[in-house]
């Protein structure tokens, strides 16, 4: 027997048993039959999912495996362990059903038609003006930066486990130059890419990666570290083919990374130390079960997050509010000098609110958006990765991690459409393809 069909027969009886237990554990909770099934229903089209997609595409991260931790979220919204949960209307539900149907269509259609890349309207730079340019990039988000922080008062890294750091983060004014900052996400995998090519040496490339990573980190977003991780991870991997081990290590790294800053930002010098970081979670999310730390998340940013979604469809339906492609071209409008609250009312906004990826394509056109922009989502996702396995061009390796970005985000808001999304895309553009 292949060392392959040995790993998908343990990853499927890892899965199996996995049911169980937490199938056994939720009913123990006196969880209902309408939370139970659709819980255990998603969560084998999630295994499904990753366990065909492993096996056809032989890479542990790939578009289907990384959605399948939205449609595992899904499921698990569906056991109600927070206060701020509400059972879902049958309307909602069909939303959740056709968006990882269609999502997964695309990228089926994608896996088994011709890959293709859109023509490149900027002339290629060559190797000296492309790290110029990035270094020009970099220059520009060192003095946002610097702008930003003489605002603020205080460099924050030196504030860290002080939960009013990111309450200030938070109520600083910031322009649109601030894409500056978090254009630093994904630059060390671009400077990565120059060192690769010969262009600067491993000592540059390291210098610039931490200007890159002190920048981000003084910031606690965890979404902007996130991508960073991605970018890197997808950059050497690119060049040399990291390990199924530790890409689950690294994987596992990520989460606990998630969650370390989450202690950070959400703790003070005036808590009571004796109080972890779930038990803080558990309160704050209103959560009586015996959850563990994972589970806790699981609610808070998935759970409620859905609970969410259900109110700004149900809202947008009960106001006959249509979006008509508004929440489509966000990249567009952001930069127009038009009122983004008139355009964005706070009711139906999913990324103030958080209410998931699937609210948007639904506010703009119903279910004709439900239905085509995610069989777009997961065709352009399959078809950026097809690009990325193929090494077609190393621009891929920062496009596939916008991707990989964006779908890992799903249970969030939707960054499909965000102004920085397409921002990382021009700048990637003009610098490495």
């Amino acid at each position: 027997m292949s060392t392959k069909n040995i790993v998908l027969i343990s990853l499927v009886s890892l899965f199996i048993i996995a049911d169980i237990l937490l199938f056994s554990r939720y009913a123990a909770w006196d969880s209902t039959v309408a939370e139970l099934l659709p819980f255990l229903g998603f969560a084998l089209a999630a295994e499904t999912v990753i366990v065909y997609a492993v096996y056809t595409y032989g890479q542990l991260i790939n578009p289907f495996t990384i959605y399948a931790v939205f449609i595992y979220t899904a499921g698990f919204s569906f056991i109600r362990l927070s206060n701020k949960q509400q059972a879902y209307d049958w309307p909602f539900i069909l939303i959740l059903i056709l968006s990882v149907l269609f999502f997964i269509a695309g990228g089926l259609v994608a896996s088994r038609t011709f890959k293709f890349s859109f023509r490149n309207i900027f002339p290629p730079l060559n190797a000296r003006l492309s790290f110029t340019f990035l270094l020009l990039v970099l220059f520009i988000g060192m003095g946002v930066f610097v702008m930003e922080i003489s605002q603020l008062g205080y460099l924050p890294v030196l504030k860290l486990g002080n939960a009013a750091v990111y309450n200030d983060l938070n109520e600083n004014e910031v322009t649109p130059l601030h894409n500056f900052i978090v254009l630093n996400s994904v630059l060390p995998a671009m400077f990565y890419i120059n060192y690769k090519k010969g262009n600067i040496s491993f000592l540059v490339f390291l210098m610039v990666a931490a200007v890159s990573g002190f920048i981000i980190l003084n910031f606690f977003s965890r979404q902007i570290i996130i991508l960073f991780f991605f970018s890197m991870l997808i950059a050497v991997n690119y060049y040399r083919k990291i390990p199924v081990g530790k890409l689950v290590l690294i994987s596992s790294a990520i989460v606990v990374i998630f969650i370390l800053l989450g202690q950070l930002r959400n703790s003070s010098d005036e808590d009571d130390k004796s109080t972890s970081i779930n038990d803080f979670l558990r309160e704050y999310n209103g959560i009586s079960r015996p959850t563990n730390i994972l589970e806790t998340y699981l609610s808070l940013y998935g759970g409620v997050n859905f609970s969410t979604g259900q109110k700004i469809t149900s809202q947008a339906v009960d106001d006959g509010y249509h979006g008509y492609g508004a929440y489509m071209m966000r990249p567009l409008i952001t930069v127009l000098p038009v009122n983004k609250n008139a355009i964005y009312p706070l009711t139906y906004s999913s990324y103030t609110q958080l209410g998931t990826y699937v609210t948007d394509p639904f506010l703009d056109f119903r279910w004709a958006g439900v239905i085509l922009l995610n069989f777009l989502y997961g065709y352009l996702s399959m078809n950026s990765f097809k690009n990325y396995l193929a090494k077609k061009s190393e621009y891929y390796i920062v496009e596939w991690s916008l991707f990989i970005f964006c779908i890992f985000m799903c249970s969030f808001t939707s960054f499909f459409h965000m102004f920085f999304i397409v921002f990382f895309f021009i700048v990637n553009r003009i610098a490495i393809k």
